[in-house]
């Protein structure tokens, strides 16, 4: 290669460089960067995803692509360390910034771009305020027990407060159009109304009810914040009371307010949908059945294709069945003297206990006896219905080794290979289809499964440890005296 070509070459470069300086709209200088790769990330939700990737020069200078509107929001400008700051990319403004690695949102100024102009203020702002407030608790904390000094540091502390809050609304009026604005109203939280304080259940209610009012809903580009998630989140695992019924009656409000086909109504149904689908929390099931039921039909779902969505029914209908508070469906088995129990016919203790396990399930073999131990505690009032997945040998001799003086039962061999003696057995009235698929109907995909009935074979609990037992029977005593 000759040298004029390789000059040609780099000149070439530089002008495909220059170019980019020219068309990209967003432009950065940071001293202490140089001659490295930066990267543009996007959030969605609380995640941060890489959007662009930029080479920065040996002065500090880079620039990335523009953004598309949809996915106008919060961003964030990753360097090597890794370090970053965040940034607004918002109502169509190009951009123009710069800093040093010393201190990145401190040393930030704002050339161009109101939206972050305007956020990097705020953030300075709160960030004096917040030296001056954690100054005050130290000194309350130093000077306790002498009221004339605690009573001037605490009036300072409530002008504080003002200030910030006067602050807010100076620029929810001012700014009231700008993305940035928007975003630092969703994050200041409600407050009722003073003549509601000293009622807290009003004031709560209040609460509750204008929980949105700061979060403009009927804009997409919230969701690309990570506030908006948050809020979520607080919303639906702390603000709400955490009973399956409350929440899906104040998720039945919300969902009025979100405008359907949104990515807000997407976001906010999908994350509330997993939420509770994987809580942790006995009986939130129930909320995760009405979600697909009410969210999940027809074109509503419209970020999801077929397979996904027959998955989520599917799911849906295995745990339909069980919910707290339902009455259980009737579950006839045979024990193994091939006698058939119905836990609703032949069982009329106060309470009931299913108990599916497999007596090869490592687990089941360390509750079993716990059960076993906790059974004599409570006989007579306690009946305990124990499904085994196996039916053979090992089910004999599992019985026999933990001594499970209960109801022992089983699908019989035959129900399983036979299809016209399943039938048959249904037919007869012997046992039912959801007795046969009681996997489906309980939703019992891992063992070992507990599921506590009361008298009327309501379901009162699911889903415990053995030792949790006691406590709730307990609980639901107390209910009864009451």
């Amino acid at each position: 290669m000759t040298q004029r070509t390789i000059l040609i070459i780099l000149a070439f470069i530089v002008s495909i460089a220059a170019t980019a300086q020219k068309t990209n709209p967003y432009h950065f200088h940071i001293n202490g960067v140089k001659d490295t790769t930066v990267y543009l990330a996007n959030y969605y939700g609380e995640r941060l995803y890489y959007a662009d990737t930029a080479k920065a020069d040996k002065n500090g200078n880079f620039s990335f692509k523009r953004v598309e509107k949809k996915k106008e929001g919060k961003f964030a400008v990753v360097l090597p360390g890794p370090k970053y700051f965040e940034i607004i990319i918002a109502d169509g403004e190009d951009i123009k910034m710069e800093t040093d690695t010393v201190d990145l949102v401190m040393n930030m100024k704002v050339i161009k771009s109101e939206n972050n102009r305007v956020m990097f203020d705020y953030m300075r702002f709160l960030s004096a305020k917040r030296i001056e407030r954690d100054q005050l608790i130290k000194e309350l904390e130093e000077n306790d027990g002498k009221p004339e000094i605690t009573s001037r540091l605490k009036t300072r502390y409530n002008e504080l407060n003002v200030e910030v809050a006067a602050s807010q609304n100076d620029l929810f009026v001012k700014y009231a159009n700008l993305f940035s604005v928007k975003e630092i109203k969703m994050s200041v939280d409600i407050e009722p109304p003073s003549e509601l304080h000293a009622d807290r259940d009003k004031a709560y209610q209040y609460y509750k009810q204008h929980y949105f009012d700061n979060i403009d809903l009927s804009d997409d580009r919230v969701v690309n914040t990570p506030i908006f998630h948050t809020k979520l989140v607080n919303f639906l695992n702390k603000t709400l009371i955490q009973d399956p019924d409350s929440i899906v009656q104040n998720f039945r409000r919300l969902s009025v307010k979100l405008p359907k086909g949104s990515e807000v109504y997407k976001y906010t149904v999908h994350y509330t949908t997993y939420n509770f689908e994987t809580s942790k929390i006995m009986g939130m099931d129930k909320v995760f059945v009405y979600m697909v039921d009410n969210f999940y039909k027809g074109d509503d779902a419209f970020w999801m294709d077929e397979e996904k969505l027959k998955s989520i029914r599917e799911k849906a209908n295995s745990k339909r069945f069980t919910l707290i508070g339902m009455r259980a469906p009737e579950l006839t088995l045979a024990d193994t003297a091939g006698n058939w129990i119905s836990t609703h016919r032949d069982i009329k203790n106060k309470y009931t206990l299913l108990y599916f396990y497999d007596p090869d399930c490592g687990h089941c073999k360390k509750e079993t006896p716990k059960l076993v131990e906790m059974f004599q505690r409570y006989k007579g009032d306690l009946a305990i219905y124990a499904v085994s997945a196996d039916n053979g040998k090992k089910w004999n001799k599992f019985i026999r080794d933990n001594k499970m003086s209960f109801y022992n039962v089983s699908i019989p061999p035959d129900a399983y290979k036979d299809a016209d003696y399943a039938t048959t057995l249904i037919t007869s009235g012997k046992t039912t289809y959801q007795s046969l698929k009681y996997h489906e109907a309980f939703d019992v995909f891992s063992t070992p499964k507990i599921i506590l009935l009361d008298a009327n074979k309501i379901i009162k609990a699911k889903d415990i440890g053995v030792e949790q037992i006691p406590d709730i029977i307990s609980r639901l005593e107390d209910l009864q005296i009451k």
